[in-house]
């Protein structure tokens, strides 16, 4: 009994109930919080969205943009996100404001490449989109260096998706100011590396026998990065690109230096006596500009050699997974067939850069990539279907030509190939390795292909940039082969000029590289490595498409004025510094040309030509081209009748040949 009274006592303690007293207080309640202070003055923050801005530049939601700026650090990720969006806003609603701003602005947006919430990158993604193709290189020139910090940053970070999304800023920045971003190559080149490969070795010095980890990337994810590091290589080697003209590869070379007195008698430069040195000049063979120019080439090329020993391995990898597409006979447009064009155009990039001539016998790797290529070579020869993956095709196929020319160029073979591949190797004493018999055959199956693509055999046209590219590469085949495969390459070019389009762009690049044949073989004094195609079957041939220009002029009118001045200029130039016409082609020419001008129609007297309807600038090129002609009175009577309504130059210029 007594431990019973004393829990209840206990309990009577816990819940003790206050009884209220008349005339006192409340007791506060235990767990009550005090709220009385004392302050001399309270201070309020106003609220942006209520304060008057309407004499500063503001977005849609009324924020300025230092506002937008400040939210830039704000540690959460939605805030960071809305000043992005809202920074878009303001540069669509002011331009100009942001482009005063713009140090500014990048200096507070490119930290947020490596953001680690996807939304903000994907919203910076969108507002460099917008906004960096707006903007002129040399405005962009003086922040590019930190956008590249933090770019390569991004591309070696922990982080996967980062790391995916960086390349996509370098992307952007390449194409707004590829030239100062073609600066930082011994930055970003590394970071290329590091996210293609990995290396098997402690030691810097074995890491070009790194494994390429294409089992660590999907196949969506290296197409992302070929691709970037694709377009990287092309704005990093452009100095090693002689022009933007798709028949650069056709310029003559170099001249050796000559003698003084040729200089004096054959001046072609703009100081012809600065050889002699009369005045204390500098060197007459160099200039600041000139040695500034050679000093980068140099750097580049060194860079580009650095690049494919890193990368081939990883390519060459890819290549391998990827080329057993071509084993079946389902291609399809799938990533597979994407890797194989971006593994070859990566590939091109580089041997264009480090071997711009030919493919030294020492590169074993291109040699032995060349032979894995040969395979499936011609890759889909019996494919029709999907426009699409033919055009991939066509371009794999012309890369791989390209490739096995350069080989041939650079390879110590017999010069006579036709005889080398059809001689018995084991009964042949002068017969070469089995190795060099491999790779003519090579050459005479790429030789074969561009036959059966631009010649009687093709089945399509083909689009003027990939005409340009088989020119290029038709070109090199016929320089590394023999008479026979020359002269059946140039006769499938004249063949294909006759049947494309009279107004597209592929007849002008037609007309004009058959120009240049007949300069360089028929004019041009021969240079070492000149085409061997002396017969008189090509010269037929070429006299024969020479005497269908004034048919072509007829034919073109003012449908393509630069095929018209093309083929102008390619009348001229046989007209006045060749023999390739004898007299009955002269005359059959004179013959074709006075149409051009006019004729006497029994019962209806003059009928006019096309020249009349020409340009001025094509009729005085018309003009230029028949006064090289020899006279002839049925041409000079045509010219006479038709130049009444001419421009006022083009008629002096008629009145001469006249005279």
């Amino acid at each position: 009994m007594p431990r019973s009274s004393k829990k209840k006592q206990k309990k009577a303690e816990d819940f003790k109930k206050v009884k209220l007293k008349v005339g006192k207080k409340k007791a506060p309640a235990a767990n009550a919080t005090d709220t009385s202070f004392t302050a001399r003055a309270i201070v309020v923050g106003v609220q942006s969205i209520s304060a008057d801005k309407s004499a500063q530049l503001t977005n849609s939601h009324n924020h300025t943009l230092k506002e937008l700026l400040a939210q830039m650090r704000h540690y959460s990720a939605p805030t960071r996100k809305d000043s992005v969006v809202g920074l878009g806003d303001f540069a669509a609603l002011h331009p100009a404001a942001l482009r005063a701003e713009l140090g500014a602005v990048i200096s507070a947006t490119v930290r947020l490449v490596v953001d680690n919430e996807p939304g903000v990158r994907r919203q910076l993604l969108r507002l460099y989109g917008t906004v960096l193709p707006t903007l002129e290189p040399r405005e962009l020139a003086p922040f590019v260096p930190l956008a590249v910090i933090f770019t390569c940053s991004a591309m070696t970070h922990i982080l996967d998706d980062i790391r995916a999304d960086a390349v996509k800023f370098l992307d952007l920045l390449a194409d707004a100011a590829p030239a100062t971003v073609a600066q930082f190559a011994p930055r970003v080149l590394p970071s290329f590396f590091s996210l293609l490969e990995t290396s098997t070795a402690a030691a810097d010095g074995a890491r070009t026998e790194a494994n390429a980890r294409t089992a660590l990337l999907s196949q969506g994810r290296r197409l992302a990065i070929l691709r970037s590091c694709h377009k990287f290589l092309c704005v990093f080697t452009r100095p090693l690109v002689p022009s933007s003209d798709a028949l650069a590869f056709m310029a003559p070379p170099p001249a050796p230096p000559v003698a003084c007195t040729e200089q004096l008698f054959f001046p072609d430069t703009t100081a012809p006596f600065a050889a002699l040195n009369l005045f204390g000049e500098a060197d007459a063979g160099s200039s600041p500009d000139a040695d500034a120019a050679t000093d980068t080439a140099g750097a580049v090329r060194a860079q580009s050699t650095a690049a494919l020993d890193r990368l081939f391995p990883f390519l060459q990898a890819t290549w391998i997974e990827s080329a057993a597409i071509f084993a079946g006979g389902n291609i399809s447009a799938d990533d597979s067939l994407q890797l194989c064009s971006l593994t070859l155009q990566t590939l091109q990039v580089l041997w264009r850069a480090v071997y711009a001539n030919a493919v030294p016998p020492h590169e074993t790797r291109l040699i032995g990539f060349l032979r894995q290529c040969s395979t499936f070579f011609p890759f889909g020869k019996d494919y029709s279907g999907d426009t699409a993956v033919e055009d991939a095709l066509l371009a794999l196929n012309t890369r791989v030509c390209e490739l096995a020319a350069l080989v041939q160029l650079g390879t110590e073979v017999d010069s006579n190939v036709d005889a080398l591949a059809s001689s018995d190797v084991n009964s042949s004493s002068e017969a070469k390795p089995s190795s060099d018999v491999g790779l003519v055959r090579v050459f005479k199956r790429a030789t074969r292909f561009m036959l059966q693509t631009l010649g009687h055999k093709q089945t399509r046209l083909v689009r003027h940039e990939q005409f340009g590219e088989l020119l290029a590469v038709a070109w090199q085949l016929a320089r590394g082969g023999g008479r026979s495969d020359a002269e059946q390459l140039l006769t499938a070019v004249m063949y294909y000029a006759g049947v494309c389009p009279l107004a597209s762009p592929s007849k002008t690049l037609a007309i004009r590289f058959l120009t240049c044949i007949i300069d360089a073989q028929w004019t041009r004094v021969p240079e070492p490595g000149a085409l061997d195609v002396g017969s008189t079957q090509l010269a037929a041939l070429t006299s024969a498409w020479v005497l269908q220009l004034p048919k072509l002029l007829w034919q073109l009118r003012d449908r393509n004025l630069e095929a018209s001045l093309a083929a102008a200029a390619a009348l001229r130039l046989v007209c006045q510094r060749t023999r390739l016409l004898d007299t009955a082609a002269a005359n059959t020419l004179h013959a074709s040309l006075a149409p051009l001008f006019g004729v006497d129609v029994p019962g209806k007297g003059r009928v006019h030509g096309p020249f009349r309807l020409y340009p001025p600038a094509l009729q005085q090129a018309v003009l230029e081209a028949v006064a090289c002609c020899p006279r002839s009175p049925r041409l000079t009577r045509a010219v006479r009748a038709s130049i009444a309504d001419c421009h006022a130059q083009v008629r002096v210029l008629a009145h001469e040949i006249i005279a």
